[in-house]
């Protein structure tokens, strides 16, 4: 049995559908049977009335008879009438002048029967049951077949309107579930950079008194925490840009990947890693200058984690685009891997793993209305973004690059 509330709710919603038209088709239905016994009854009794009214035996519709019974005792009958009817208790009763109305189970029917006493002679009438009781048998049948329709329909039904009504429920509870796994990926290299500058500030002030030598560390403490900040605002807001030309801000990549690899150069260091920069001044582009940087930061972090010694950050213009390429001279990604490298969680048999940085690089970048991809062949893996540039002569004069 499931745990997911979800499906709980889902089997709720379908049970209760299959319960409210389960409960509609039993009560049309009772109310239709009703309706035809009331219908039944009072047709037998218009024929009752009807065949005494004027008793003639030779002239009788069918599934009807009547019987007379003269004072002499001479009985005449119409055809298919039962030659037990009518009996001596009827008789009786009837030339006592009391109207007798029943019914009578004889010779394996069953029929309703009146009698009284027309001009001292005993006249029964009588109407055969059988069509009637064969008609409500249909009639049953038919509402139990309906009803068994209708109880799938239902339940089929409940169950897709049990999707759609939780579906929102589920699909909130998801989105929220990957914004806090998007949140923790992205604020992890910060966070680390903020605790690696913080340990090299506190050992340099146990050994060293305080200097202005301190204030280049003290910079980029401060930058890491500008850094956090904006990672934090455009998690929180993350209507920064929808593939729209005229969306965004004008950012300055160039200066964006200077500051991103100097940030990153201490950490690079602590692993043995060597991290190069081969930064061209480029063309703006249009966008979000933390989902930008955001970009970036995940490209290098991933290289960084995956380097043998060394990872080179190249820019430049192509065109109409800016090109930015992250590589790395690590093992290289899988071959089974790399057509879902940016899928969240994406590991392959020989590969510790990407997390889920590189599929927020692939959002970041979708919405930019830019494209990114695994660069095949060559050593190690290496990572390409393109993005559509703002040509400098379109460009307002001020353009967003680091605080």
């Amino acid at each position: 049995m499931s745990t997911d509330p979800f499906d709980r709710a889902r089997r709720v919603i379908a049970v209760q559908a299959l319960a409210g038209v389960v409960a509609g088709v039993l009560v049309a239905g009772l109310a239709t049977v009703g309706l035809v016994l009331v219908g039944q009854h009072r047709e037998v009794q218009s024929q009752l009335s009807s065949l005494l009214a004027v008793p003639d035996a030779q002239a009788v519709p069918g599934g009807t008879w009547v019987v007379s019974v003269d004072a002499s005792g001479r009985r005449t009958a119409s055809v298919g009438a039962p030659g037990s009817l009518p009996t001596e208790d009827d008789l009786a009763q009837a030339r006592g002048g009391t109207r007798v109305e029943r019914e009578a189970y004889v010779e394996d029917g069953e029929y309703q029967t009146r009698t009284r006493t027309v001009g001292g002679t005993v006249v029964q009438a009588g109407v055969d049951l059988a069509p009637y009781e064969s008609e409500r048998h249909r009639l049953l049948l038919a509402l139990a077949v309906a009803g068994a329709a209708a109880a799938l329909v239902a339940l089929v039904a409940g169950g897709r309107l049990g999707r759609r009504a939780v579906g929102v429920w589920d699909d909130a509870l998801l989105k929220q579930r990957q914004f806090i796994a998007d949140a923790s990926h992205e604020l992890r290299t910060p966070l680390a950079r903020l605790a690696l500058r913080a340990d090299l500030l506190h050992d340099t002030l146990r050994h060293d008194p305080p200097s202005s030598e301190l204030a280049p560390d003290v910079d980029l403490l401060r930058r890491e925490a500008a850094a956090l900040a904006d990672i934090v605002e455009d998690l929180l807001h993350s209507a920064e840009v929808h593939a729209s030309p005229d969306a965004g801000e004008l950012v300055d990549l160039t200066a964006l990947v200077d500051e991103v690899v100097t940030l990153d150069h201490q950490l690079a260091a602590r692993r043995g890693v060597g991290l190069l920069a081969e930064v061209e001044p480029v063309a703006p582009v249009r966008g979000a200058f933390p989902a930008l940087r955001r970009v970036v930061d995940a490209l290098v972090d991933n290289a960084l984690h995956h380097a043998a010694t060394t990872v080179t950050v190249r820019l430049r213009d192509d065109g109409d685009d800016v090109v930015l390429t992250v590589a790395d001279d690590g093992p290289g990604i899988d071959p089974g891997a790399a057509s879902r490298v940016f899928e969240r969680f994406t590991k392959g048999p020989s590969s510790p793993g990407f997390g889920i940085g590189l599929a927020l690089v692939r959002e970041v970048v979708d919405r930019h209305a830019g494209t990114v991809r695994l660069v095949p062949g060559g050593v190690g893996t290496t990572f390409e973004v393109r993005l559509r540039a703002v040509p400098l002569e379109t460009a307002p004069l001020e353009v967003t690059g680091p605080a």
